[in-house]
């Protein structure tokens, strides 16, 4: 009786795996025909990561082939970047009003004349002196030096500086 009972389980465990091989390859043809191709969906990531990342323009360096447009707007400080040709407005309107126009307290705003007064009191070259080198003030609130930029030159933080002071007197 041993063998007829081995013949039955054999039988039956061949049925079983048989079903669930069937059942895979039911199932791995309905995912090729449902699922996602995911060459595909990579391909159109990329395209739209390379648009959104592209150079927003290009550099000039002195010697190279020239770019008349690019040369007449790098000298007038004027371009697509909406610049002004007033570089104390545009390094301002770039940099210092992040900390100047946002009303962060201790820190004196472009306009205010009262918080303004007592630093326009000092001279221009203290207040030249601390944009360029940074200052802390009474309040604690740290300004770093050249606003947090120390790409730009001294002279636009002097023409920064002249366009606070112009207009917060």
């Amino acid at each position: 009786m041993s063998k007829e009972q081995d013949k039955v389980f054999f039988r039956n465990f061949s049925l079983v795996v048989g079903a669930l091989a069937v059942m895979m390859v039911i199932f791995i043809i309905a995912a090729r025909i449902i699922g996602i191709d995911e060459s595909m969906d990579a391909k159109q990531r990329a395209a739209s990561v390379a648009e959104r990342t592209e150079p927003m323009g290009e550099v000039y360096v002195a010697g190279e082939e020239e770019d008349t447009g690019a040369m007449a707007e790098a000298e007038t400080g004027a371009g697509a970047d909406g610049g002004t040709g007033n570089v104390g407005k545009d390094v301002y309107d770039s940099l210092c009003v992040s900390c100047h126009g946002s009303g962060i307290p201790g820190i004196p705003q472009m306009g205010d004349a009262d918080a303004w007064a007592p630093r326009i009191a000092q001279g221009n070259e203290t207040l030249y002196e601390n944009a360029i080198n940074g200052f802390t003030g009474e309040s604690g609130m740290m300004m770093p030096p050249k606003g947090g930029n120390t790409e730009i030159s001294d002279d636009d933080v002097k023409a920064a500086v002249d366009y606070i002071v112009a207009n917060s007197q």
